[in-house]
């Protein structure tokens, strides 16, 4: 494969292209663009940007990762003052201008993790040249399933409900101190979801074009079970209309190398499955 930096744009954002090598090009697939997530750099946590866009290429995609402005190496945009979650479509939108531009590309696959997720989601439906979507640690929301597998445990287990009565009855000998000063509360950060229906409604609209989807969970939301996704949405048929995958013992940064090996493969099959097998594959099956 072939990998070069450029910038594109009006704000000059910067970016690195993949390529395949020729022998495994496909004229026919379309490009992919891999979104920054948060404010992480264009190579993504643990560097799951960098193998990505290598393992689509591959595939016969091209690849495109950039930094949003601002981010990485991206300048801040000047002259304009735009909504981030707005800037965030409109530059995942002169990405695809600047490959079908440049290469000729006129549909897409869109990715990235937790908030480049988001921005694949919210840029796939502003922009009908999107044609494929993968989302790790996406939208997810609790089910019926979800409560009965967190709480269920514990109501079988006599530890966490003599803690409960610790907790009422004797709170010192739980743990529990009542002196504010001596209690440290962590910061947290949360993630805030649309309304259930409104993603449901955009997933419609998206499956109403043909859009390929494939969601990666890990275990660090409020996901506990594979098949929570489809219970989410059970209007939508997810079952037979995206790929879903689950793994539990997966941080949301992917740190482990194993886990991330897992994850490409999905990722590969599914791209695999849009664009067909690669040329030499192709051709020993028919011979």
């Amino acid at each position: 494969m072939r990998e070069r930096a450029l910038t594109f744009g009006p704000a000059n954002l910067v970016a690195i292209l993949t390529e395949p090598d020729p022998e495994q090009a496909r004229p026919d697939a379309p490009g992919s663009i891999i979104l920054n997530s948060g404010i992480l750099h264009r190579a993504g946590a643990s560097r799951m940007y960098v193998r990505s866009a290598r393992a689509l290429a591959e595939e016969g995609l091209t690849t495109l990762r950039f930094d949003f402005s601002g981010i990485g190496d991206s300048e801040v945009r000047r002259g304009e003052s735009i909504p981030i979650e707005k800037r965030f479509i409109q530059e995942t939108r002169e990405a695809m201008d600047y490959l079908q531009t440049e290469m000729g590309l006129d549909r897409f696959i869109l990715g990235g993790l937790c908030s480049g997720a988001d921005g694949a989601f919210w840029t796939g439906l502003a922009d009908e040249r999107v044609s494929g979507i993968w989302q790790i640690d996406g939208f997810s929301y609790t089910t019926r399933g979800y409560w009965i597998r967190r709480y269920a445990p514990k109501l079988l287990d006599p530890r966490a409900w003599m803690h409960s009565i610790k907790v009422r009855v004797a709170p010192e000998q739980a743990g529990v101190s009542d002196d504010r000063e001596e209690v440290f509360v962590k910061p947290e950060y949360r993630r805030v979801f649309p309304p259930r229906e409104e993603v449901e409604a955009g997933l419609r609209a998206l499956l109403e074009r043909d859009t390929e989807l494939f969601f990666f969970f890990t275990g660090a939301q409020e996901y506990l079970y594979r098949r929570q996704h489809h219970d989410a949405f059970p209007g939508l048929g997810l079952d037979e209309r995206a790929k879903v995958e689950f793994l539990p013992e997966c941080t949301h940064t992917m740190t482990e190398l194993e886990h991330q090996r897992q994850f490409l493969h999905h990722l590969r099959t599914w791209a695999r499955g849009i664009v067909g097998p690669a040329p030499e594959v192709a051709a020993e099956a028919a011979a």
